[in-house]
């Protein structure tokens, strides 16, 4: 199979960026949440599975069974559908099982088993912004970012950038038009398709930083460097702090509608490969909130809580807000 090798061209792209005004926070988790929040929150717990709850009334209910053959799952931008990358790894053989369903239904709408070139059964998938494709993903260099139509007929991979290979902890995310978002080294690159050229949008001087998010609109992202969160437009002008606190910030998702941040908050590790967090949302409104958990009530922080439930809710893998 031929490679494809991007070519970076420099681009800078001035986008506007997304505002909202402040709300108040849930009381307690008894009643709901502010009117103005809406969609529903998935996030990965412990034993428990994928769990969610949804908006504004918080609710919250089991989602996904604890499976540890699942590799990852995704919910399409408008909430319809739910994609699941299991492991169906036996000896000799590293088949990974793609099923895309109807979250309302349970109905199967597509379903096919992919084996990745480097023979690796974690690869993960992600869905575009219109459904229409999957980004799979994986920690085997052989594998490079693979582009698969939902049905899983194949579109490209791509393993290096100017001949550069792609790190194993790299981000990629989709954009609008099936474009997609590549982090590699210190730099945040936009490829378009066919996927043979690439634009530099923006390069991060900081020695630390990841947990990069891209808002539904395509035109602003969040992105963590060093303990805290910070937005910025797609060219990364009006670059912003949003989050502070005595401990650290990651993992950023934005709302459904762009006007809110779900954040994790008292990030820690709890392992060689675990982490934890608890789950706040506070405006995407450009003011810096205070996260910290002795910071109780602060105006605008929206603690996630279950309705019923006296604790906040905590996460410790994927978290996604659609």
């Amino acid at each position: 199979m031929k490679k494809t090798t991007i070519s970076l061209i420099v681009v800078f792209l001035m986008l506007l960026s997304a505002c909202s005004k402040e709300n108040n926070g849930p009381d307690g988790g008894q009643n709901g949440y502010p009117s103005s929040l809406r969609g529903t929150i998935y996030y990965d717990w412990a034993s428990e599975g994928i769990l969610k709850v949804s908006l504004p009334d918080g609710v919250g209910s089991a989602f996904i069974p604890d499976n540890s053959k699942l590799n990852n799952f995704d919910i399409s931008r408008d909430g319809k559908y739910k994609l699941t990358v299991v492991n169906e790894q036996t000896l000799g053989k590293y088949p990974i099982r793609f099923t895309l369903s109807d979250i309302a239904t349970g109905s199967i709408i597509e379903e096919f088993v992919y084996n990745s070139p480097g023979l690796n059964a974690y690869c993960r998938g992600y869905l575009s912004f219109d459904n229409s494709h999957i980004l799979v993903l994986s920690n085997e260099k052989e594998d490079g970012i693979t582009i698969l139509k939902r049905n899983g007929e194949f579109v490209g991979r791509i393993y290096d950038i100017n001949g550069q290979e792609l790190g194993f902890n790299d981000q990629r995310l989709w954009l609008p038009g099936n474009a997609l978002l590549i982090v590699h080294h210190n730099n945040i690159i936009r490829l378009d398709p066919p996927y043979t050229r690439g634009s530099l949008l923006k390069e991060m001087n900081y020695q630390d930083w990841g947990d990069l998010a891209v808002n539904p609109a395509g035109n602003q992202l969040a992105v963590r460097i060093a303990n805290h969160v910070y937005t910025m437009g797609m060219d990364g002008s009006k670059l912003t702090q949003v989050t502070t606190s005595n401990f650290k910030e990651a993992v950023p998702e934005f709302s459904p509608d762009g006007k809110y941040l779900l954040v994790g908050t008292e990030y820690k590790q709890t392992g060689p490969f675990g982490w934890m967090w608890t789950l706040k949302i506070i405006p995407n409104d450009g003011k810096n909130y205070n996260v910290d958990p002795i910071a109780q009530n602060t105006p605008g922080v929206i603690p996630v809580f279950v309705k019923g439930k006296n604790k906040m809710e905590m996460s410790g893998g994927q978290m996604i807000w659609r």
